[in-house]
């Protein structure tokens, strides 16, 4: 395999003279000189490492996500898609996991500095109160509702007011008026727009939502299976759960208990996971889209890093898909 030595001895220059032209740092060089260092180049299918040219440019093709718990499937299903896309735009996509730890603010630009990452993609809220200033300079997007309000910055991610809106309007449409709301943390953005999305469809349907039947969670299978007791002994006929990994806990506890979905109550969800077609009952969930904000968070990211700093704000609208876990109320449930 060829070296930057073996292209500097055929072009015939010195080993400085080819690493400046490949890395396009030095005006100076002629354009013969230039030609004769590409042709070298061509000739020995020498391809420099991208990192060694990172380290020269200070500069990379290299985004990174950050994504709090790659275990969990709505993070892997989206670094999924953000994989694809980056392909297609020709850059690496680096994963970083915090394990659900809080990154402190010296600690996560130390992180994109040491690895010249072109952009950042932030999936994670325990990553927040970052001055503007470093958002501009490391190109940071956000893909979650974390600094929503009074930013300037770039940020991707799906209308959890309407999702919500829609979630609700859809149980109470087939007769629903006995609702639970399995919600999210309490410092979430995104757990309390869906939450007004909810709250306003019952007031524009005039369905009275009690605040006893509304529990937070963290989005977790635990949580939503520690909810089932609390919506079992509160008797409700219908729950919006706002993260399909807490739906299955409810799941499996409405499962233990010999409580029927959707013959005994009713669930809508949050997220339309790809599990939703292995685990049933098949639920009824709100899919964000996550290949749509993928797509559009990796083209704001190329054109940060090739036209400078924008500000944006891109929410993508999401979709019901329908499955087998809402039936309709009756006289008989």
């Amino acid at each position: 395999m060829a070296n930057i030595k073996d292209v500097a001895k055929l072009a015939g220059v010195s080993i400085t003279t080819v690493s400046m032209v490949l890395n396009n740092t030095e005006n100076k060089i002629s354009d013969a000189t230039r030609k004769k260092v590409m042709d070298a180049a061509k000739k020995l299918s020498y391809n420099p490492n991208s990192y060694a040219k990172a380290l020269a440019s200070k500069k990379s093709n290299i985004i990174m996500a950050i994504v709090p718990d790659i275990n969990n499937p709505f993070f892997s299903q989206l670094v999924k898609e953000l994989t694809g896309f980056a392909q297609e735009y020709s850059y690496f996509l680096y994963i970083h996991n915090t394990n659900n730890k809080k990154i402190k603010r010296q600690e996560f630009e130390s992180l994109i500095v040491s690895n010249f990452f072109a952009a950042t993609l932030v999936v994670d809220r325990n990553v927040k109160g970052l001055d503007e200033d470093l958002i501009k300079k490391h190109n940071i997007i956000f893909l979650d509702e974390v600094d929503f309000n009074g930013r300037d910055s770039q940020i991707v991610t799906g209308n959890n007011e309407m999702g919500g809106y829609m979630a609700m309007e859809y149980l109470i449409k087939r007769g629903f008026t006995d609702i639970g709301l399995l919600i999210g943390p309490r410092s979430t953005a995104n757990s309390s727009r869906r939450l007004s999305g909810a709250i306003k469809a019952a007031m524009n349907y005039d369905i009275y939502i009690d605040q006893k039947n509304i529990i937070h969670g963290d989005y977790s299978y635990e949580e939503g299976y520690k909810a089932g007791k609390f919506f079992k002994e509160r008797k409700v006929d219908a729950i919006f759960s706002f993260a399909d990994m807490s739906s299955y806990g409810l799941i499996n506890y409405f499962a233990e208990n010999n409580i029927r979905i959707p013959e005994d109550i009713s669930l809508i969800s949050y997220d339309n996971l790809f599990l939703n077609k292995i685990i049933p009952p098949r639920l009824t969930s709100i899919d964000q889209n996550l290949k749509e904000i993928a797509a559009t968070a990796i083209k704001m990211a190329d054109d940060l890093i090739k036209k400078g700093s924008i500000q944006e704000k891109i929410l993508v609208k999401p979709k019901i898909v329908k499955g087998e876990s809402v039936g309709f109320k009756n006289e008989d449930n």
